[in-house]
Order: structure tokens, then sequence, then C-alpha cells
């Protein structure tokens, strides 16, 4: 077939699928998921037990190894670490890297039917194992919320609010808070007064730990109507504890205050803290839902906090950015969108050297129809658009001149030789596009072995395969029916 002869006799219908490439390229790059690096599934995950007033001895002995031994006998698993503390115990799960993406979440389900099944062995005490396999998120958003003049708790109250509007938004995966000091009751036995009411220390921890327990009242049968009986017990203030009579006091009516310093506060010490400018401050993780575009929801986040700031946060409360993601995603994105243009026009620059001005401006021409028309084709395989794929189009960018550059050579040649135009327009496609086909097929199977490869180099490099064979592909096509049309201009 003469694919040159064929696209002049329908040249209507390739400027259009040519137009589609080039408007459906445009469109596509802002579409686009726009990432810093390609998406890399995390294949691992923690088992967390706590056995509270065990040794590290004991811990290993008693739970780490009941869980390890279960757990090792799942497939698909690559490394296990166990980690054995006072009171806790911590293994490390790690897939194998040819573990398929697409099969890592019934490995974890696997595993906690695996932790689930040991939980029987465990001794009296042992909290039930918790499995993290979450590690996959990126909180790209950190923000820091200070409120001058406003306590810890109000603090809290404002993340909070903060946390419940952003997380139902669209693209948002996760939102966390960091830094929120856990309020407490501190009770402080006074021991004189002990003393000299004759209280032990076992009867208010007899006290303290009779409270709060929910407990089944029954129900009081009155004729035709059944009344649910309750009790009411459960205390929340400072008042109600220090109002709490003393088991095995009840004549004397002694109660927590007569004996104990009660005070609402903070625990001590606290495991996390945040300042931010030597202020406390409440951390806000945001991260990104797979697949989506940070730098729009980065703006999406933004605007709903200056809502906020404008009509619900009182004024004092600033969110200020620690870390955000979607500017170093753009600085990223637009460093090596510059380094294309700029290989774009260095080769066309060249060309228009060697081969002549109208002859440059063909093949240049030719050389941006494929670059947007290989976003199209990205956009359509569920691409994101990352330094990997950007760097495919400044890789490829000297092999995708070579089709065109030997069309329009070939035409120019047949031209000086005196051949009819039609024919000369014609002739180098029948001759040159079955060899170019060949030379094409051979690149795109050099970078085969890398997406074939079932690790994680194989997701790392997709997206670079995929625009590097479209790429290469599209400049066969486009030199053999676009370049003949422009020449012939």
């Amino acid at each position: 077939m003469d694919i040159s002869k064929w696209a002049f006799k329908n040249r209507n219908l390739v400027y259009f699928l040519v137009t589609v490439l080039l408007v459906g390229g445009i469109l596509s790059c802002y579409q686009m998921s726009k990432l810093e690096d390609p998406e890399i599934k995390v294949k691992l995950a923690m088992v967390v037990t706590t056995y509270p007033g065990a040794s590290a001895h004991q811990v290993e002995l008693e739970v780490t190894d009941v869980l390890e031994k279960s757990i090792r006998s799942m497939g698909n698993i690559d490394n296990v670490e166990s980690y054995s503390y006072n009171d806790l115990s911590l293994i490390q799960v790690e897939l194998t890297t040819i573990t398929p993406d697409d099969e890592v979440e019934q490995c974890w389900d696997m595993l906690r039917h695996k932790v689930s099944d040991a939980c029987a062995l465990l001794p009296d005490g042992a909290s039930i194992p918790i499995v993290k396999d979450d590690f996959g998120n990126v909180y790209g958003m950190f923000y820091a919320l200070t409120g001058d003049g406003l306590s810890d708790r109000e603090l809290s109250d404002y993340a909070e609010l903060i946390k419940r509007e952003i997380s139902d938004m669209t693209g948002v995966e996760r939102v966390e808070l960091y830094g929120k000091r856990p309020e407490c009751i501190n009770i402080s036995l006074l021991q004189d007064r002990m003393a000299n009411l004759g209280v032990k220390p076992a009867e208010v921890l007899a006290t303290l730990n009779g409270q709060n327990k929910t407990t089944y009242s029954g129900y009081y049968d009155n004729g035709d109507n059944r009344i649910r009986v309750t009790v009411s017990d459960k205390f929340k203030t400072v008042e109600d504890i220090g109002s709490m009579l003393i088991q095995g006091h009840d004549d004397d009516q002694l109660r927590m205050r007569d004996i104990a310093r009660i005070e609402k506060g903070y625990e001590e010490p606290t495991r996390n803290e945040l300042f931010f400018d030597s202020e406390r401050a409440q951390g806000i993780l945001i991260a990104a839902s797979s697949g989506s575009d940070i730098v729009k929801v980065g703006a999406a986040v933004e605007k709903k906090l200056a809502q906020l700031k404008e009509s619900r946060l009182p004024a004092g409360v600033e969110c200020h950015k620690v870390f955000y993601q979607p500017e170093r995603v753009g600085a990223s994105l637009g460093t090596f969108v510059i380094n294309l243009i700029e290989s774009v026009i260095i080769v066309v620059v060249i060309l228009m050297l060697a081969m002549g001005f109208k002859s440059g401006i063909i093949i240049g021409i030719s050389l941006i129809v494929t670059v947007f028309g290989s976003f199209l084709f990205l956009y359509t395989a569920d691409g994101t658009m990352q330094r990997v794929s950007l760097a495919a189009f400044v890789l490829a960018m000297g092999m995708l001149v070579d089709n065109a550059i030997v069309i329009v050579d070939g035409i120019l040649v047949d031209l000086k030789a005196g051949k009819n135009r039609m024919e000369a327009m014609t002739a180098i496609g029948r001759q040159t596009a079955m060899p170019l086909l060949g030379a094409t097929l051979i690149a795109i199977i050099a970078f085969l072995p890398i997406f074939l490869s079932p690790d994680t180099a194989g997701v790392y490099t997709r997206d670079l395969f995929i625009v590097l064979a479209v790429s290469l592909l599209l400049s066969w096509v486009l030199a053999l029916v676009h370049v003949p049309l422009m020449a012939n201009r």
C-alpha cells in the first residue's frame, strides 16, 4: 500500500486527525494527573501489638514469636522483621517486589487472616494486633495551624473543623492531625489526708476502675408497657470525679476530693508536639487520592482554607505552609517542560541550518504534532505527567525526527532529479516505509525489557515506555502521511 498516495487522496481526513492529535493533546495536558514522580505501591505493612506489663523477653516469646510464625506461612513474603520492646511488639512485613500491584490488597487481607488466627494463642492482657498497611499515602500538603491567644483545646477544635471540611473534598484521600495533646484528668493523692482518714490506695483504685462501665440494668414490665431501666453514672467532669464515694468507706461518706487533688490537664510527657515560629501549633496533613492531579487538588485546598478563614475561623487563627507538594510538582514539571521546549527548538534550528528553512519548519511541525499526540495517548492509557514521562520526550527527541528527515531528504532528492512532483512526494514513502518501521520497532523493543520487568522498576518506567512507543510510532505515521502534504504546499 502506498501510504503517502493514500494521504493525498484523503488529505481532509489527515488534517482532521492531525487536529485531533493537537487539540486532544493540549486538553490531555490540562486534564492529566500531574505528579512529581511515578506513583508506586508500597508493599510494606506493620503489625502492632501491645502487652502492658510484659518485659521485652516476654513480649518476644509470648507475642512476637507466635505472630511471626503465623505470618511466615503466607505467600509472596520477601522479608519479615520483628522488634520486641517492653509492653510492645512490632512486626514489619515486606512483600516481594514482583508482587503485582492489583494483588497487594489481597495479600494484606491474607495477613489479617493469619494474624486473626494467631490471636487465640496470645496471652491474656495482650491487645488485639493492629495491621497498618497504609504507608503508601503521601501527605503532600502539611500546614501548621496557629491561634494567637487560643487554648490547646480551642485550637484542636478548629483543626478538627478544617479536617472535616477538607476530608469531604474531591481528590483528597486522607487528612490527619499532628501535635494534638491528649487531654486527661490528673488525680494526685494526698498521703497525709489518706493516712488521717484511713484510706488505702487500693480502695481508690477500685473506686476508679469501677466507674464508667456499661452495665445491663434490665427492663420494668408494667402491664402492657415495658420500660427500659438505665443507670446514668458516667463521670465526665472534674467535679463528678471529686464527688465519687470511696469504695469501702460508704458509712464515712468519704469522697475523692477529700483525699486527692483533681485537675484537668494534658498527658505528660507529650508524645508529639508541634511548634511553628516558637508558637504551639496543630499540624494538618493532607494526602491526595491516587491518580488525582496534585496541582489542582492543592489549589482547591487553598481555596477552601481561604473560605474557612473568611467565614468560620476567628481572627488570629492562621494556616502556615510547612510543606506544599503542588508547588514542587509545578516547579519540577515546569523545568522539564522548558527543557522539552528547548530541545524542540534546538532540533528545529539545527535542521534549518542543515536542510533549509522550509524543511526545518516541516519537520518541526511534525515533531510538535508527535509530542501532543503522545500526550493524548498517554492520557488514554491512564498515564501521568511527571518527570519520568517528560524525560522520555527529551530522551527520544533525536529519534523522533529521524523518519521525517529521511522522507524530506528523499523528496528533495527526487525533486532535484526532475521527477513529477506527485511522484517525488510519494516515491520515497514506498521505498522506505518498511525499513523505517523496522528501525522504529527496534528502538521500541530496546526499551521493552524495562517495561516488562515485574518488579518496581517496571512500574516506575511504565509511562516512559508508553511515551517512547507511542511517539516513535506516531513519528513514523506522520512522516509518511503528514510530511508529504506539508512539503507539497
